[in-house]
């Protein structure tokens, strides 16, 4: 009950970051705006996920680190996108792949949080794409405008910065530790890293072959959340999972209310992802719960662009975060790392 209470009601005030989520909120609008006004209003799906993911990746960092860190999950996403949109139409290969994915997705927490965070953000990109056949050469373009939001963010994150800032080049373009031999150190039989990794390699093709079968709608929802909650440690998990319902169904409910009663739309619809992201990016670090309503909001609300999210299945999502939520926690304690393995946040 104390780690429920404390995973889902504090707020660490020092980690709310409005600058970074007015910078993404603003870029989202202009993104979304831009492609409404083309007639091509799905081209905002893949250029808000580039801006909004790679500013939840950066988050805080420092000058030396940002742009390789956003420049890096800019690159891990499209990749992401790309191999998820080339596998959807073979149900088979995509859950066979997934646990390829997830397995790397969870080992790169070893590298810091940064990269935990990188991993998993690709996971849920890959996992979207497999849930959401399309044409070849749609995937390509979709990894293409994910790629530009996230250069986008990247440049006008770090660019002031850099402008404004003495000796910030020469910080910017120093030297940062290896990541493989990073990695390398976790990569053993007890190690946390290492076993949640294996989790999770299991665990999301299983949850996606769970929806597949049971002919749910979306079939990217159910990975989709155990991507997000699951930690290496079991404290970790446990208030990732409470937190993940809680800002699920405040973030369902806000959804509801903008599909169902004010029927959002259009230019209308840009606006609610644009400051759903906003809100998203300023709290992911500060109360999961809330960073996690932001990002509901602006899935539901986004995917809803090319009808591909009707308000009729918001009590499925419901549904299927609340047996994600089962799936993760009776996962973390099956072979559970040592104790002593240092965890991210």
């Amino acid at each position: 009950m104390r780690t429920f209470l404390l995973g889902t009601t504090h707020v660490d005030r020092e980690s709310i970051l409005i600058p970074g989520a007015i910078r993404a909120a603003v870029l989202v609008t202009v993104a979304v705006s831009l492609a409404i006004h083309a007639g091509k209003p799905n081209a905002g799906i893949p250029l808000a996920i580039g801006v909004i993911f790679v500013a939840l990746a950066e988050s805080g960092e420092s000058v030396g680190r940002r742009w390789r860190t956003m420049l890096w999950t800019t690159l891990w996403l499209m990749g992401a996108a790309l191999l998820g949109g080339l596998v959807s139409d073979i149900s088979l290969l995509a859950v066979i792949v997934s646990a390829f994915v997830a397995f790397a997705a969870g080992l790169a927490g070893a590298a810091g949080p940064r990269a935990g965070v990188g991993g998993v953000l690709a996971l849920v990109v890959f996992i979207v794409f497999a849930g959401a056949p399309q044409l070849p050469q749609a995937t390509f373009d979709s990894a293409l405008l994910i790629g530009l939001g996230g250069v986008v963010i990247t440049a006008t994150t770090v660019l002031p910065r850099l402008i404004g800032m003495r000796g910030a080049v020469t910080v910017a373009l120093g030297p940062t530790p290896a990541t493989w031999s990073r990695i390398r150190e976790h990569v053993q039989t007890r190690d946390a890293f290492l076993r949640h990794a294996v989790r999770l390699g299991i665990l999301i093709p299983l949850a996606s072959i769970i929806e597949i079968a049971s002919g749910f709608p979306h079939a990217y929802w159910l990975p989709m959340t155990i991507a997000w909650v699951t930690k290496p440690d079991v404290a970790g998990t446990v208030t990732r999972v409470a937190a993940r319902i809680l800002g699920t169904v405040i973030g369902l409910f806000v959804a509801a209310i903008l599909l169902l009663v004010f029927e959002v739309s259009g230019y209308a619809a840009g606006a609610v992802v644009a400051i759903a992201g906003g809100v998203a990016v300023a709290f992911i670090w500060a109360n999961y719960a809330i960073g996690v309503a932001g990002i509901t909001v602006l899935v539901v609300v986004m995917f809803s662009f090319d009808d591909r999210s009707v308000p009729e299945d918001l009590a499925l999502r419901m549904l299927a975060t609340i047996i994600a939520a089962i799936m993760a926690i009776g996962a973390s304690y099956i072979w559970r790392g040592d104790s002593t393995t240092p965890t991210h946040r």
